[in-house]
C-alpha cells in the first residue's frame, strides 16, 4: 500500500507540474495579437429568398507560445442575424480559447436574412470582437439586406443596367477605358460609404421626365435623406470621354459629379488632350458636402439643370477648362442642410502642387441662369494672368458685389430675388412675378428641366414658369 501511496503521490505532482509547466506557456504579453485570414467577411451572395449562407474566418496565433482568447464575441449580441460556430459550438458569444503556438483555428459564420423585408438597410453590417491579453480586435461582417444587383470593387464594362433592382456599389466601381455603363430610366444606385463610381470610359444616363435616374447613399431610413457626404460621387476621370447625363437626381455626396481628376498627382499631364467631357441636362444635384459639379481642365456643358445646397460650391471650374451653362439654376441659403460660407461659383486658371504652379486657359460662358444665393457675392474669380480667363454671362440673374457693365456681360439681373415658389422647401420654380420670366435669350434648348416647351422669350434658370 506504501508503494501504491507514494505512486499516487508521484502521479499528482507530476500532473500538478505539466499543469503549471502548461500554464507557464501560455503568452500573456500585450503585444502578442492575432492574425486573421480577413478583416471583413462580405457575403456577396445575391438573395432572392430567405437566404442562408456560411463563410470562414481563419484565426492565427502566429506567436510560438500558446496563446488564451479570453472571449470571441458578435458585437451585435444574440439579437444580431450572425452567428459564430467555435469548435464545433454555435452562438454568439466564447471564452477561454485557446491556440496553440504557430497554430490556427476555423471559425465558421452563418447569417440568415430575409432580403425582401424593405425596412432593411441594403447592407446589414457587424463584426466579432476578440479580446486577448487585454487586446480588443475586430472582424468586420458585412451581408447584403435586401434583394439588389451588388457591385464589391467591381471593374466593369460594357454593362447596361436596367430597373428591375436596386443597383448597390461597395467599394466603389470603376467603368474601365474603352468600355461603356448605360444606366436606363428608373434605376436607383446606392453607393456605401466612401464608395465611388469611377469613370474611365464612357457613362450613360439615361432617365426620363417620369423615370429619373436616382444616384444616393445606401442608409434608406428618413433621417438620412437629406444628410450630405453619405458616399463620394461620380467621378469621370482623365481620358474618359462622350459622357451623357440626362433626367438624374444625385444627391448627398462629397461631390456631385467631377470632371478631370486622375490616379496621378503630376499636373504635368494633365491637358486639354486627355480632358474628360461631359453633356448634363434636365437634372438635380444637390445635398453635396463639397460640390456639386465640379471641372478641373475638362469640358462640360451643363443645360437646364438644378444645382442647390453644396457645402462648398455649386460648381467649381478649376485649372482651366471649356464650359457652357445654359438655363441653370444655382442656389445656396444657409439651411438645416448646409451652412453656405463659399460662393455658389468659382471659376479659376490654375492649379498648384508640390510639383509647382500650373496654368491652363479657361473659357466659361453662362446664359439664362440663376446664380442666387444668401452671400453678398457668389461669384469668385482665380486668375494668375497667366493662361487665358475668358467668362461671359448672357441674360442672367446674379447674386453679386461686381460690376456687370462691361462687355463681359450682356442683360443681367444683378442683385434682385428669384423670387421661387418656396425655397425654404427647396421648391426652384420661379413664381408669376419673378424678375426670371421672360428675361432670357433663345437657344436650342427648347424645353426646361421637366420638358416644359420654352416659347418667345424663355424664363431664366432651369424651369418654364406654368401657371
Amino acid at each position: 500500500m506504501c508503494g501504491l501511496s507514494k505512486y499516487i503521490v508521484c502521479l499528482t505532482l507530476a500532473i500538478i507540474l505539466i499543469s503549471s509547466c502548461k500554464k507557464d506557456q501560455l503568452i500573456t504579453d500585450s503585444s502578442a495579437k492575432l492574425e486573421f485570414s480577413l478583416d471583413t467577411v462580405v457575403f456577396d451572395t445575391v438573395f432572392t429568398t430567405i437566404g442562408s449562407t456560411t463563410h470562414q474566418l481563419k484565426v492565427f496565433n502566429r506567436n510560438s507560445q500558446t496563446i488564451l482568447i479570453s472571449s470571441i464575441r458578435i458585437a451585435g449580441g444574440s439579437g444580431s442575424q450572425f452567428r459564430i460556430n467555435v469548435d464545433g459550438l454555435s452562438g454568439s458569444s466564447f471564452t477561454e480559447i485557446e491556440i496553440p503556438g504557430k497554430d490556427s483555428i476555423y471559425i465558421f459564420i452563418e447569417v440568415t436574412i430575409n432580403p425582401t423585408a424593405g425596412v432593411l438597410p441594403f447592407i446589414v453590417k457587424d463584426s466579432i470582437v476578440f479580446e486577448t491579453n487585454g487586446n480588443i480586435q475586430d472582424v468586420d461582417l458585412v451581408v447584403w439586406g435586401q434583394d439588389a444587383h451588388f457591385f464589391n470593387s467591381s471593374i466593369i464594362c460594357d454593362m447596361t443596367w436596367v430597373n428591375d433592382k436596386p443597383y448597390v456599389i461597395y467599394n466603389s466601381i470603376l467603368v474601365d477605358s474603352g468600355c461603356t455603363l448605360t444606366i436606363e430610366p428608373g434605376v436607383n444606385v446606392y453607393s456605401h460609404t466612401n464608395s465611388a463610381i469611377y469613370v474611365y470610359g464612357t457613362l450613360i444616363v439615361n432617365g426620363s421626365n417620369n423615370e429619373h435616374v436616382i444616384f444616393q447613399g445606401d442608409r434608406t431610413e428618413v433621417f438620412y435623406e437629406e444628410v450630405a457626404g453619405q458616399w463620394l460621387g461620380i467621378f469621370l476621370l482623365r481620358g474618359s470621354s462622350n459622357n451623357f447625363i440626362d433626367h438624374a437626381n444625385i444627391k448627398n455626396a462629397f461631390y456631385g459629379v467631377s470632371l478631370g481628376s486622375s490616379s496621378s498627382s503630376d499636373l504635368n499631364t494633365f491637358t486639354f488632350a486627355n480632358a474628360p467631357d461631359a453633356l448634363i441636362r434636365r437634372s438635380v444635384i444637390h445635398n453635396m458636402l463639397y460640390t456639386g459639379i465640379f471641372g478641373f481642365l475638362s469640358f462640360i456643358n451643363v443645360e437646364n439643370t438644378l444645382l442647390y445646397n453644396c457645402g462648398q460650391h455649386n460648381a467649381h471650374l478649376a485649372f482651366g477648362g471649356v464650359y457652357n451653362f445654359n438655363h441653370v439654376t444655382m442656389a445656396n441659403y444657409t439651411n438645416s442642410v448646409v451652412d453656405h460660407s463659399d460662393a455658389i461659383l468659382e471659376i479659376g486658371n490654375f492649379a498648384e502642387s508640390s510639383q509647382g504652379h500650373f496654368s491652363a486657359d479657361v473659357d466659361a460662358t453662362f446664359t439664362n441662369c440663376i446664380i442666387d444665393g444668401s452671400l453678398e457675392d457668389e461669384l469668385v474669380y482665380d486668375d494668375d494672368h497667366i493662361a487665358a480667363f475668358n467668362y461671359q454671362f448672357n441674360n442672367c440673374l446674379l447674386r453679386t458685389k461686381k460690376s456687370t457693365s462691361d462687355t463681359d456681360y450682356t442683360f443681367i439681373i444683378r442683385n434682385e430675388d428669384p423670387i421661387y415658389i418656396l425655397s425654404s422647401e427647396f421648391n426652384f420654380h420661379i413664381s408669376s412675378n419673378s424678375p426670371a420670366r421672360d428675361a432670357g435669350v433663345a437657344t436650342t434648348v427648347l424645353d426646361d428641366i421637366e420638358e416644359n416647351p420654352r416659347t418667345g422669350f424663355p424664363d431664366l434658370g432651369a424651369y418654364e414658369y406654368t401657371p
